[in-house]
């Protein structure tokens, strides 16, 4: 069936609209969570912090994230996506209200952490809502729509926020954020019908055996997210300190990365559909394009012309942000439907677990070298070998079918 369909689709709107609305709610979440790398730029000039700092600011919201994820996993197949729309939003603006009055290192990576954990709530029941709403329908473009919500945020964050904090304080703008993650997942939750659970299995397995074929997409996507929140935290100082540009032009840059990440995730999902759902090889081939451009960007000169930067930042778009939306998707087709919440939500924590581990990592080589080279070269490498995993997860699937068929 169509996923434009009407006939039989469960949402209280459109499948346009109720798709439309659950990326805006992604879009929010995202600003608010991935907007921190941004404001980092602000933060360390305002606190003197080395780079390695930089990227903690990054991994503190990211381990709230995974905490929040790791619990609304449990949650959002018992109490229903709506529900946790609600308490995340409102958690959030309590925290980001928090985040937006102290001035402190130490403080700062405290309330960041709380307020991940609220955000986590955020996309855990949208992806569950999605999920389940277009069941049957061509899912893998819907949920790649769906998940452009992350870049689009993202984006606007890279526009947006050098040129409002001169104007508006670091605090200014993170309250504004808080508040318009607030709106937009209320907003969502209006069109959820429901409480929107699924429906009991017969015989559940005993404990989390019936996780396992999860574990493979979830190792995955904790190994490319490297790729993900290393350019989202440094492509700023790296563009501005080594090749020059002004901040709002490097956060232009970041925002074109951003919109390279929106195309690839509607991009690899619809080919995925294509390919009749098969997600991992369109998941090898992001991870490719990612650890190429990764290595074009770093070793670029400061003199290389702007046209052949933006040329390379497109595709490293594609490849570092393009693939989660394939990842979340492949993990939640390998387990039962009742479980399709908790496996989505928890190789989301997994993803936000590595998105905490890598910022810090990379401003350490950085400091350590000297040089984004060398940075962006350990990056490339580890795309590869997150490649060759998911070569090796195939590898087992086919092996599995081949000894049951």
């Amino acid at each position: 069936m169509s996923p434009w369909d009407p006939r039989g689709f469960p949402g209280r709107t459109a499948p346009g609209l109720f798709l439309g609305m659950a990326t805006l709610s992604q879009a929010g979440a995202s600003l608010s969570q991935q907007g921190v790398a941004v404001l980092a730029v602000f933060f360390r000039a305002a606190l003197h912090l080395s780079f390695s700092q930089m990227g903690t600011l990054v991994s503190a919201t990211s381990l709230g994230m995974m905490v929040g994820l790791t619990v609304a996993g449990v949650l959002v197949d018992r109490l229903g996506p709506r529900w946790l729309l609600g308490v995340g939003g409102a958690w959030s603006l309590i925290a980001g209200f928090g985040v937006s009055r102290v001035h402190g290192y130490g403080v700062l990576l405290a309330l960041l952490f709380v307020m991940g954990i609220g955000l986590g709530g955020i996309p855990s029941a949208g992806t569950r809502a999605v999920f389940d709403a277009f069941a049957g329908r061509a899912r893998g473009m819907v949920m790649g729509i769906r998940q452009t919500g992350v870049p689009l945020g993202a984006a606007a964050g890279a526009v947006l926020i050098p040129l409002l904090v001169p104007g508006w304080g670091t605090g200014g703008v993170f309250l504004a954020i808080a508040l318009l993650v607030l709106a937009s997942a209320w907003t969502f939750g209006l069109v959820i019908r429901g409480r929107a659970r699924a429906p009991a299995p017969a015989a559940r397995l005993p404990g989390l055996k019936w996780l396992r074929p999860a574990l493979g997409p979830m190792a995955v996507g904790m190994m490319l997210v490297a790729a993900q929140y290393s350019v989202l935290t440094f492509t700023i100082a790296d563009l501005a300190t080594r090749h020059g540009w002004t901040l709002p032009a490097a956060g232009l840059g970041l925002a074109l990365v951003q919109v390279g990440g929106g195309v690839g995730r509607i991009g690899l999902g619809w080919w995925s559909d294509r390919r009749g759902g098969q997600r991992p090889g369109i998941i090898l081939g992001a991870a490719a394009t990612g650890a190429a451009a990764a290595l074009a960007f770093g070793w670029a000169p400061a003199a290389t012309p702007t046209a052949l930067l933006l040329g390379i930042l497109l595709p490293l778009g594609i490849g570092a942000v393009g693939w989660n939306a394939l990842v979340l998707t492949w993990s939640g087709e390998r387990v039962p439907a009742w479980g399709a919440g908790q496996a989505m939500s928890w190789t989301g924590s997994a993803v936000f677990l590595g998105s905490a581990l890598y910022p810090p990592a990379f401003g350490w080589v950085l400091d350590h070298t000297g040089h984004f080279a060398w940075a962006f070269s350990a990056l490339a490498i580890w795309m590869v070998l997150a490649g060759v995993l998911v070569v090796v997860v195939r590898h087992r699937d086919t092996r599995t079918v081949a000894v049951t068929a």
